[in-house]
């Protein structure tokens, strides 16, 4: 039976591998200096659009995904800049499904020379949206894995290191002497436990139901800048936990998932208040465990929608009770370790196991798009263990084993991790490069605030700064469902990351010294953004006048309407390209819903690139503008927003 099951699982891992003929190779030097120090709390912030162009594959799915034909809702970068003393940091959240260990130094690098961040004080936090693209981790393993398509894109990495590199740069050059305020709101009822069976598992659970064995707690950190002495917002990094799993794997467009509307939420009534380029960076904290609280099959925009306005409102609420208070004293010191653990396996007594994959991963999860087949099946399906546990990975069913390691390779896992802890008085940021659950978020807060000398407020902040599956506690780990599965380095991960981040907070710096290294990558490479000819004369032109759809599914009504364009490589997807402008009569004027501009920097105007190139060399896009409101006494028009050397293209007006 043992070795029918090993030969079943060889086959399951045959059939998702796809091997990278070419090899990228990524060298960082860094050599940083500090600079002078300030006596006075400064703050800048920034937000850059992070949106590629379609093709890339989508992460978080893994092989259920797809490539993207476009975007839902841009992606985005944002930056909150801090310096007190000597120490400086740049708080970088991204809307992407994890941090980048790799990112995250190149990025070091980039702004070495023109900021006075040093690499110990950048943490790269990604939101953990499953509709984001992938390809540009620091492992081949998750390259591999994470989305739908092999290997390390050098482009798009090289894209998305520039592009928050100059987001830092310019929160460094824009920083004023400001006040901060720290306060926290406790929301029941938005999130529920995918994995309760698990975490009832636990000595100390004390939830009797999945709709409570949540972390509840929206953190806010207010930032105000000081304006010839009195306080003006200037940005909030939040931190909610909630996996980013409320649009299903049949998705195709790029989209920053639930986030997308926690964040414009609060950054749009700032804007309505008078205040522009608030920026509202959105991070996950204990989520691994913690499912979107939606209908059983109603995953959508629709749904993501509902729940991510609602979560937006509440960070409205919190932002408004902290703007009574500040201080512009901050204790700001970093710490930050990056540890082999191949070479380092151990803290103290606890040591981990050498990184295994699980059958129970290769079911997917139960709420974020099981396998087809595969999670239906004995010895994979959730909740498939050992009945007599045996190895350092104990209950978990190794999958292929013992021919897991000639498929998957020791050195393509995520093994370099890195460790880091940011102080700002008594608030302890904890970026930590896994999916931490609920309960495993408790006991590491647990371990650091009982070796602390002082009272803090640790705040877990999982995908920072790198990816390496999954944190769950022993007993957690024991049951064995998708994050037991997922768990690659055994059933001690969180008690040596507990140990890891309390030395850290015991350790941590006052002041950062200079730094100089040098490393360099090689990754198992891939292009997917496609390069097409130029057209010899692209002009734009409409294909497709506008036309009302009800579509049931993922998507809410909307109005089509479809254009030709230069192809993909060359429209800069990075910018807007689409807005809607209205009419009474005869003049035509930019559309606004609640006093913010309809274009597709929001959450309800989609682009599409339809796959099709035409015989000129140009594109044919479709532009969606959803829950367009009926019954208006206006009429309408798409806006194809001007490029160099193309000309502003508008569709026919249309009314209901």
């Amino acid at each position: 039976m043992h070795s029918i099951k090993h030969i079943i699982t060889y086959i399951i891992w045959c059939l998702f591998l796809v091997q990278c003929s070419s090899t990228s190779t990524v060298l960082i030097t860094y050599n940083h200096q500090n600079t002078s120090p300030s006596h006075t709390l400064l703050a800048g912030t920034s937000k850059v659009d992070i949106t590629p162009p379609p093709g890339m594959p989508l992460a978080g799915y893994s092989s259920n995904a797809y490539f993207s034909k476009g975007f839902r809702t841009r992606l985005y970068a944002r930056v909150i800049y801090l310096k007190s003393d000597s120490a400086a940091i740049a708080l970088v959240q991204c809307d992407l499904l994890a941090g980048s260990s790799l990112v995250q130094k190149k990025v070091a690098q980039l702004i070495s020379q023109s900021t006075d961040v040093p690499y110990t004080g950048i943490m790269m936090a990604g939101t953990h949206t499953h509709s984001g693209p992938g390809n540009y981790f620091e492992s081949n393993f998750y390259n591999r894995f994470a989305s739908n398509a092999s290997g390390f894109d050098e482009e798009y990495f090289n894209f998305l290191c520039n592009q928050i590199a100059t987001a830092i740069i310019q929160a460094y050059a824009t920083r004023k002497p400001a006040i901060i305020v720290y306060g926290t709101k406790s929301l029941y009822g938005f999130t529920r436990n995918r994995s309760f069976v698990a975490y009832s598992a636990n000595v100390n659970a004390s939830a009797d139901n999945p709709l409570k064995a949540v972390n509840p707690t929206m953190h806010m950190l207010r930032v105000d800048i000081l304006d010839e002495g009195k306080p003006k917002p200037l940005a909030a990094l939040s931190v909610f936990s909630i996996h980013g799993t409320t649009v299903p794997d049949s998705n195709t467009l790029y989209s920053a998932d639930v986030f997308a509307y926690i964040e414009r939420e609060l950054e749009w009534e700032m804007q309505r208040n008078g205040v522009n380029g608030f920026v509202h960076a959105v991070c996950n904290g204990t989520h691994a465990d913690n499912a979107p609280n939606i209908p059983k099959g109603k995953q959508g925009f629709e749904e993501s929608k509902k729940l991510g306005v609602l979560l937006g409102q509440q960070a409205i609420a919190l932002h408004n009770e902290l703007k009574k208070s500040g201080t512009a004293k901050a204790e700001i010191a970093t710490i930050l370790n990056e540890i082999d653990v191949y070479k380092n396996p151990s803290i103290g007594n606890v040591a981990l196991c050498t990184p295994k994959v699980g059958n129970t991963l290769l079911a997917g999860a139960s709420d974020g798009g099981p396998t087809p087949v595969v999670s239906s099946m004995p010895f994979f399906k959730e909740g498939s263990r050992s009945c007599i546990p045996c190895g350092c990975h104990k209950q978990k069913q190794v999958t292929g084993w013992p021919l897991q390691s000639l498929i998957l390779p020791q050195e393509d896992f995520p093994h370099n991790l890195t460790f880091q802890v940011i102080k700002i008085n008594e608030i302890f940021f904890l970026p930590i490069p896994f999916e931490v659950t609920y309960e495993s978020g408790n006991r590491i807060s647990k371990e650091v605030k009982q070796l602390s000398a002082t009272p803090i407020i640790p705040i877990v902040i999982s995908c920072a700064n790198g990816y390496t599956g999954y944190c769950t506690t022993p007993e957690e780990y024991s049951m064995q469902r998708y994050e037991g599965g997922h768990t690659l380095y055994g059933p001690n991960t969180q008690p040596f990351l507990a140990l890891q981040y309390a030395q850290l907070t015991t350790t941590i710096a006052k002041t950062l010294g200079d730094s100089n290294w040098s490393k360099t990558y090689s990754m198992k490479s891939a292009s997917f953004l496609k390069k097409y000819p130029r057209p010899a004369n692209p002009v734009r032109k409409a294909v497709k006048q506008p036309v009302y759809f009800v579509n049931p599914g993922i998507d809410e009504p909307y109005v089509s309407f479809l254009w030709e364009d230069v192809p993909p490589d060359q429209l800069e997807f990075n910018k807007p390209i689409v807005a809607i402008e209205y009419s009474l009569q005869t003049d035509f004027k930019p559309f606004t819903q609640n006093e913010i501009i309809v274009d597709d920097t929001g959450y309800d105007i989609a682009v599409i690139f339809t796959g099709t190139i035409t015989k000129e060399g140009m594109a044919i896009y479709e532009a969606r503008w959803y829950n367009p409101p009926l019954n208006s006494n206006y009429h309408f028009r798409f806006v194809i927003l001007p490029r160099e050397h193309l000309n502003i293209l508008h569709s026919e007006q249309f009314s209901w």
